[in-house]
């Protein structure tokens, strides 16, 4: 496996508030496809940012992001508000939000080159 360059410098991070919400189309792909589908961990596993935030941290709109908190770590899609609300993130209550603990928390934002885990890797994080 061969590193890249930058992978040893440190991502620019933002300190965040994340607060959690229902989400309408995203319980209508639970509900249509499933807990396990594509179209339910697109809508899932993603957090709303400021346009600020966004910038802060070197990042556009559908890139990946890691999300960290009093120890815990989670993988999503970062989107670009049209609202702005800086050092807020929305994410809809689902298994990638619930791994941050209980909301508002305080967590970091950075760029990552990560994947999205799928939502049967977060159950079985959880479990162990």
């Amino acid at each position: 496996m061969r590193l890249q360059f930058e992978e040893f410098l440190a991502a620019p991070e933002c300190k965040i508030m994340i607060v959690t919400y229902p989400d309408i189309f995203q319980i209508e792909a639970k509900l249509k496809y499933g807990k396990f589908s594509r179209e339910y961990q697109d809508l899932s596993a993603i957090i709303m940012l400021d346009s600020g935030d966004l910038k802060k941290i070197g990042i556009k709109d559908g890139d990946t992001v890691a999300i960290k908190s009093e120890g815990v770590n989670v993988v999503v899609t970062a989107k670009e508000s049209e609202e702005e609300h800086p050092g807020i993130g929305y994410m809809p209550e689902s298994v990638w939000s619930n791994i941050l603990g209980v909301y508002p928390v305080s967590a970091t934002v950075s760029r990552s080159q990560q994947e999205i885990p799928a939502i049967d890797e977060l159950l079985s994080r959880s479990v162990s």
